[in-house]
């Protein structure tokens, strides 16, 4: 018999709608299932997840033990150390152009927390938040759990995923409280182009929309190409109407210090920092006199990081071109390419019939053992997402599995004609 104390709840029952209707994070899931079948002996390559492979700057280790033995192991404020909040409104003056009242800033564990501080600040029930498509895949997650409604905008890929400030006008509907920047783009690397930045800007500000832009891979561009910053933009707006998110962990291979941070108006900074304060109140102090040793001190590193990157992308690129079907738009920042490989729908792979990106994901990670992250999680189907955050010689060994296996290709079924048609 069972214990009395009432009936037992089923998952449906004790799970919170919110959480039920949640989707799991598909780059970590994947990136999960890489890692276990790796451990069992599996030869995977994984393209999977966007960290940099490189050990943290030195000078970035140094300031951390340094903090350690000063005994700063204790409780920091909720809106950051005076240290590491003069060091970001330094380096966002440097990089922008724009110089920040300290009030303006809050530091936050990671540029997740800081994204969804934001979103759950501003965001009612039933209000819009636009951007564009392809899009991060935990921006519609994280806008659905504070209460919004994501609105995406297709970017074109045959024009480098431009995002048209005229059709961005035209989703701008009553509901509308905030636009979101993506620039360079996770998951393309496409580079925004200077003059529309320019345009969406002003034409949120001018409606009286706030401009949230996440900036965080700015530090990570190639061949010459452009970033504009939302807060260079010239307007009366910019200091009550953008918001900057960014952090450290891409630019400086922080991934596990867990530090990101916003810039903005001060009721929104205040009510993120509100927020923060019932939740994770203030981030490690360890890791906040780290932070503010790489924005201080860290831009050779990052310069370095950035040149072997440099050469990835050109290995990687030239890899993908060399598989028949395979389209790769223009990708000048991040460390991401977004190919197009849906010329491979509807054909059969390893005795699979591939349907769309999940299924040619699973292919790979099956037959071929190389996790890519399917375009389905970015709403962008046609695609595959690669990270060239790995070695060189891991990049060439994992797009020649690619080429090998999808040569392997048969041809999609030829329709039947149908009955009576006479062919």
């Amino acid at each position: 018999m069972r214990p009395s104390g009432g009936p037992v709840s089923t998952t449906a029952q004790r799970l919170s709608r919110r959480v039920r209707e949640l989707a799991p994070s598909m780059t970590f899931a994947l990136a999960d299932k890489a890692k276990a079948l790796k451990a069992a002996g599996r030869p995977v390559i994984s393209f999977s997840v966007g960290e940099p492979d490189f050990a943290s700057p030195e000078v970035v280790a140094a300031a951390a033990k340094e903090a350690i033995d000063r005994g700063e192991t204790h409780y920091t404020p909720v809106r950051g150390t005076p240290r590491l909040i003069e060091a970001i409104v330094e380096r966002t003056a440097q990089d922008t152009g724009y110089r920040a009242d300290p009030e303006q800033v809050l530091v936050s564990n990671g540029g997740k927390q800081s994204l969804f501080n934001l979103f759950l600040a501003f965001l009612d029930p039933g209000d819009e938040v636009v951007l564009a498509s392809p899009y991060w895949v935990s921006y519609p997650a994280m806008i659905q759990l504070a209460g919004g409604r994501a609105v995406p905008v297709a970017a074109d890929p045959a024009r480098g995923f431009r995002l048209d400030p005229d059709e961005v006008a035209a989703a701008m509907g009553p509901r509308c409280k905030a636009l979101l920047l993506n620039t360079p783009s996770n998951p393309t690397g496409a580079v925004l182009d200077p003059g529309d930045v320019e345009a969406l800007v002003r034409l949120a500000l001018d409606r009286g929309v706030l401009v949230v832009s996440d900036e965080i891979y700015a530090g990570l561009l190639y061949d010459g190409a452009e970033h504009r910053s939302a807060l260079s933009v010239a307007h009366p707006g910019v200091r009550e109407g953008v918001v900057l998110c960014s952090g450290v962990s891409k630019r400086y291979a922080m991934t596990g210090w867990r530090i990101g941070y916003v810039v903005g108006p001060t009721d929104l900074v205040a009510a993120a920092a509100k927020l923060q304060s019932q939740s994770t109140s203030g981030a490690c102090s360890i890791a906040q006199a780290a932070a503010a040793a790489a924005l201080r001190e860290g831009e050779e590193a990052a310069a370095a990081m950035r040149d072997v990157f440099a050469r990835r992308r050109r290995v990687a690129v030239d890899a993908l071109q060399a598989i028949p079907g395979v389209r790769v738009p223009e990708a000048k920042g991040a460390f991401y390419l977004f190919p197009d490989v849906s010329s491979y729908y509807g054909r059969t792979v390893a005795g699979r019939r591939i349907g769309g990106s999940l299924d040619l994901s699973e292919v790979l990670l099956e037959e071929a053992n190389v996790a890519a992250v399917p375009g389905a999680a970015f709403g962008a189907d046609g695609h595959l997402r690669f990270s060239y955050a790995l070695d060189e010689e891991q990049i060439v060994e994992g797009l020649s599995r690619v080429r090998e296996l999808l040569a392997r290709a048969e041809p999609a079924a030829a329709a039947k004609p149908a009955a009576g048609s006479g062919r």
